[in-house]
């Protein structure tokens, strides 16, 4: 089989920032054994494998190295990227189809602006073995987003979310909790910093997670008064998103960056 794929780097200035996905393109979709191996194959936080529907119109499933995820931000800037400069060359939106309901890319001058619905946090109370593993012994707020699954940890500052040292291991060998992964935030100046972990979908630190800010945005816009904000993912790499909240749904604005682009062979 071949498959038509690329690598894209999502949220990214340039070809060494932003949060790698490979995009992957069907024709149908494969088991999803075969759909994992591949994922393991390419390494990245997230493969999306994309099905066309009709003139700009896709079905998206995402894969971490590990499963199969409902909603993958970064992975969906990249298959828009990858779309609108290979494939739909006259198109301005590109329809998906998903396990989160439709979502809408759209060109925005040199970026692209995803169209995703919100996640609104609710309180949350976690485990004490969890926040000792996270190496937060104060937190100002928590939260769980529900329809990702995510929980939300807010500290007193952007120094104490870039200074945080998590025991991957620890976190790993923890089963019994009703998240996928761990999303630490604080305010910033225009808006807000964030870091992201899922050492239980393969990922200790995602470099950046643009289904994230589908429940960071709408807290951090409560808290601050603001429809419009900015924020920063503060991995290794680095990754940056414009926001705007629009009723119940949320505009997430980035450059995609296309570095490799060939042909998946296998047997």
């Amino acid at each position: 089989m071949r498959y038509e794929t690329a690598f894209v780097n999502a949220f990214a200035k340039g070809m060494f920032d932003g949060n790698t996905a490979a995009v992957v393109i069907v024709d149908s979709y494969p088991d999803t054994t075969a759909m994992l191996a591949i994922a393991r194959l390419y390494g990245f936080s997230e493969t999306a494998f994309l099905l066309r529907e009709g003139v700009a119109k896709y079905h998206i499933r995402w894969f971490t190295p590990e499963v199969e995820v409902s909603l993958c931000g970064h992975a969906t800037l990249a298959s828009a990227g990858y779309l609108f400069s290979c494939l739909e060359h006259a198109a301005e939106l590109i329809h998906f189809s998903s396990l989160s309901g439709e979502l809408i890319a759209r060109r925005k001058a040199d970026e692209i602006e995803l169209d995703f619905p919100l996640d609104i946090p609710e309180a949350f109370q976690p485990e004490e073995q969890v926040m000792q593993a996270l190496g937060v012994s104060h937190a100002i707020d928590s939260l769980f987003a529900p329809a990702t699954r995510n929980l939300m940890v807010v500290l007193g500052s952007a120094d104490e979310v870039t200074a945080l040292k998590p025991d991957f291991a620890r976190l790993s060998a923890m089963h019994k909790h009703p998240y996928f992964g761990i999303a630490v935030t604080a305010s910033t100046e225009e808006g807000y910093i964030c870091r992201y972990f899922a050492p239980w979908e393969g990922v200790n630190e995602d470099p950046v997670t643009g289904s994230a800010q589908t429940f960071l945005a709408p807290y951090w816009a409560e808290k601050l008064g603001k429809s419009e904000l900015k924020g920063y993912q503060a991995s290794a790499r680095g990754g940056h998103f414009g926001i705007s909240i629009v009723g119940n749904r949320i505009l997430i604005r980035g450059k995609a960056v296309i570095y490799l682009n060939g042909a998946l062979l296998t047997d």
